[in-house]
């Protein structure tokens, strides 16, 4: 387990549960020397982050050394139509993900936008590390890479969020009943994609 240890004049110890997972510890200078104090709270916290982990989140699988995951389903790299698209992608696995995913994305935003009667500017694909997707004033859609490892469901319910987002810019009432006319189910969706570490 990742952590950091700041020893400082404090009556009692306190610990933050960093982003990344990472615990920063502060405890009393007193007890400074107390390894056996450090290893029983360190020992616990683990057993908390091991139970949050295992039932909120789930990792993404991505590349591997003999297949990848596209759109949730394991394709082995020796597949031939594979092959062909890596070398388009001039042997580059990113730029040929992001050529699967913007493909995948204009055919979905292009449907949604049209049945909102509001059209987007650009749409980009972005290895994000602290976001989903975003739509910005000016209409400019940015999708995660990393979309392209999951299922299609959670794509379609990105796309249908930031294609209601060109029409509504905040989160309202209105907002959410667009969004549930296209995906009825969309709070589960959101639910379960909120579950995968991105």
């Amino acid at each position: 387990m990742s952590h950091q240890i700041n020893y400082s004049k404090i009556k009692h110890w306190y610990v933050r549960l960093l982003s990344d997972w990472t615990l920063k510890l502060s405890i009393p200078l007193k007890l400074k020397n107390d390894k056996d104090f450090e290893e029983k709270l360190l020992e616990k916290w683990q057993l908390l982050i091991d139970k949050i982990k295992e039932k909120n989140h789930r990792k993404i699988e991505t590349i591997w050394d003999d297949f990848i995951v596209i759109f949730g389903e394991k394709i082995e790299k020796d597949n031939e139509a594979i092959q062909k698209h890596l070398i388009k992608s001039k042997n580059s696995t990113t730029t040929f993900l992001k050529n699967i995913l913007e493909q995948e994305s204009i055919l979905l935003l292009d449907k949604y936008s049209k049945l909102l009667w509001i059209p987007y500017d650009k749409l980009y694909i972005k290895d994000l590390k602290s976001k989903r997707w975003s739509c910005s004033r000016i209409q400019k859609i940015v999708i995660n890479l990393k979309l392209v490892h999951l299922p299609k469901v959670f794509l379609e319910y990105v796309i249908i969020h930031e294609a209601c987002h060109l029409k509504v810019k905040n989160h309202s009432y209105n907002f959410w009943k667009h969004v549930e006319s296209f995906h009825p189910e969309y709070k589960e969706t959101r639910k379960e994609l909120k579950k995968y570490e991105i």
